[in-house]
Order: C-alpha cells, then structure tokens, then sequence
C-alpha cells in the first residue's frame, strides 16, 4: 500500500457534466425549472417508481417544503425526530414553529428507536421524521403503520438514501414525504441540490405552490389557471439549470457509480466478517434490504478506543470521522431545554462511532487496508 493519503472523501465524476452545462448556455434558460430540471425528475422518478417529485436546491429545502406542508399555524405542533442526525432535519422544522422532540437511537443501528420514537406520541404530534444513515434504512415500513394507527405522518429525511430498497420500495418513497440530498459528499451530486418526494396525493398541489415560491405559475403555465397570485407561504427551493446539468449526468451514471461503490464497500465487508472481534460492529447486509454503499461506519466497544483507532488511522494517512454530534447536545438543542443526560444512549453511542472513508477514488484493496488497520489496532488498544 502506497504512503499517500486516504481521503474521507472526493466528489464524484463522470466526465459528461461539463457538456451538459455547456448545453445550458446553448439554451439560455439559467434561472432553473427549465430542460434539465425537468430531464432530472424524470431520472428520479423512473429509478424510484414514483411519479411526483420536485428537484430542489438542496436535501435542507426538501425537509423545509415537507415542514411548510405540515405546519398549522393557529396550532401547537410537535415532531419527532432522532438526535443523532444533521442539523438540517431539525432546523428546517423548528424554523416553522414546530417543538422539536428528540427520540433515542437503536445503538445496533444508529438509527431512530421505533419504542422510543413511539412512546413520545402525544395530541400534538405531526410527524415522525426517521433519519436513513450511511445507505442503511431505519424500517420505514414499520415507521409507517406506526405513523398509520395513531394518524400522523412519515417524513423520511433519505438524504444518504438515493437508489436502496426496503422490501419492493425505494427508501424515500414509503413515507408521506421523501427528501434525497445531491450534496457534494453523495454518491450522487450537483454540488448542492435535493429532491422532495411526494407520496401523499393531498400534497402533491401544494408542495408545487410552495417549491414555486408561494405562487400558482404551474397552473398558470399550464392554462390551468389565468391569473398569477401569492397563494402558500413558499420560497425560492428550486436550484438552476446548471446544477440540474450537472445532477443529469451524474444521474445517468447511476448504475456503474453503485457497481464502483459496491466494490470498496465488500473490501470492508469481508474482511470484518471473516476476521470477527467482540464489542465491534458495522452496517450488516441483509436479504431484504439493498444498500446503496453511501458509507461504511464502524462502532467500538468505547469513546476511548474509538479516539485511539483514529489517531492511529490519521498517523497512517487514512482520514476517518466521528459521525454526528447529537443535536440535543448541541448549543441549540440546551436552548430547547434538552440536556446531554436526556438522551444516554445516543450520547454514548454518538462517542463510538466511526466513518471510514468511502468514495469512487479508491479501490478495494485500500478498503481491505483500512479494515485490517483497525483489527490491528483495536487488538493493539485491548492488550
């Protein structure tokens, strides 16, 4: 193995996102919702088998158009939602006025706890948004008859999501609601843009005045109506036709992006499995369920061990990161009235995790490396 550096991360290419972007300027249409917006949607909704969806300028807009269909604002309404995410999940639904209710995690998976998230159900609930982490699913299916029997909604932030499977559905497609990122650090990416899916009829009008800045240009255009006028409280959540270029290619790539990805990820995979240690554990594959190899994350039996690891790693010229710092934790999260000691188990669990790196750039052989590097030196650790 070479001396260079690892890293956590490179963005992807495919080598056609500049001809596409060129293509724009031959068109003359920048602002966006124009050709390759509309090219993207149908990209999306053909690999997701869903017919209505809206591309965004970022995973952050979707989950903020998802918080303005929601939000009554005579009423008191609350959401809940997992600590252990990113600061966009929340803020896009405290900025509407909603209570934030942090839920627990499920330590085996990093992902909201169904028992936990279900004992917080009150009157004023709304929602329950479930985080998909790393390219795993947190059993949205499940999430659904729960949101189902006591009558409130699913949002699914699938940020990290885009392409994996639940059973015979995409992640992002089983809630109410589906937000993707088509961030910079995904698989797939404009640099910065999203998606909002829409799987509820009830918003699908809505959710087009909204990401349309508050108005009825859609039916406008389409003859459906003649006059242009202010009827949601929206914003300007769609990105231009340059990002959306951009997105179109990578898009396309889809196929051999996941085949590249699924390589690096099993040099991980395998080596783990069949070097098995106690008090150590990472993303398992199951029968019903496809990834689509966003991320490898490891968890060690302790914060200290964990901190040793990724010195040791960093010494090698191999970057890893701890995941998330939970938000409940966080200066916001104290302001809300949260306190570290509120949430145990996700501030535990937040201290023992480990992202390793994860990209197109590397091959198998490096993920073997960084896989064996670990063994050794949690052995190191425990000796």
């Amino acid at each position: 193995m070479s001396n260079s550096l690892i890293k956590f991360h490179e963005p992807y290419l495919t080598g056609n996102e500049e001809t596409y972007i060129k293509d724009v300027f031959e068109r003359k249409q920048f602002y966006g919702n124009g050709y390759y917006t509309q090219r993207c949607q149908v990209l999306i909704s053909e690999k997701i088998s869903v017919e209505n969806v809206l591309l965004t300028d970022s995973c952050t807009s979707a989950l903020e158009i998802s918080a303005l269909l929601l939000r009554e604002w005579n009423k008191e309404q609350e959401i809940i939602l997992p600590s252990y995410t990113f600061s966009s999940t929340a803020a896009a639904f405290a900025r509407a006025g909603f209570k934030i209710i942090f839920a627990e995690i499920n330590p085996q998976t990093m992902m909201i706890d169904i028992e936990d998230a279900k004992n917080k159900i009150t009157t004023q609930t709304v929602a329950i948004v479930v985080v998909h982490y790393g390219g795993f699913g947190a059993n949205a299916a499940l999430f659904k008859e729960l949101c189902d029997d006591n009558s409130i909604y699913l949002i699914e932030d699938a940020a990290q999501a885009f392409g994996c499977v639940e059973g015979d559905h995409c992640l992002g497609t089983i809630g109410d609601l589906g937000c993707y990122s088509f961030h910079e650090t995904k698989n797939l990416h404009a640099g910065l843009s999203g998606t909002l899916v829409i799987n509820n009829d009830k918003f699908i009008d809505r959710a087009a005045h909204i990401w349309e800045r508050g108005t009825n240009r859609q039916e406008v255009l389409k003859g459906l109506a003649d006059k242009y006028s202010w009827v949601e409280i929206g914003g300007s959540f769609y990105p231009t036709e340059l990002q959306a270029a951009f997105l179109c290619a990578q898009l396309e790539s889809f196929d051999m992006n996941f085949a590249e990805r699924k390589e690096i990820f099993f040099g991980y995979y395998d080596f783990f499995i069949n070097n098995n240690i106690a008090d150590f554990y990472y993303p398992k594959i199951s029968d019903n369920f496809q990834t689509n190899f966003h991320a490898f994350w490891v968890v060690f039996a302790s914060s200290e061990e964990c901190n040793y690891v990724r010195l040791k790693l960093v010494d090698n010229k191999i970057s890893a990161y701890i995941g998330y710092v939970p938000l409940h934790s966080s200066k916001v999260g104290i302001n809300m009235g949260y306190a570290p000691e509120d949430l145990m188990i996700t501030e535990e669990y937040a201290q023992r995790i480990l992202r390793l790196p994860m990209h197109n750039n590397m091959n198998k052989d490096e993920s073997t490396y960084i896989a064996k590097s670990i063994i050794k030196y949690i052995k190191e650790y425990r000796k």
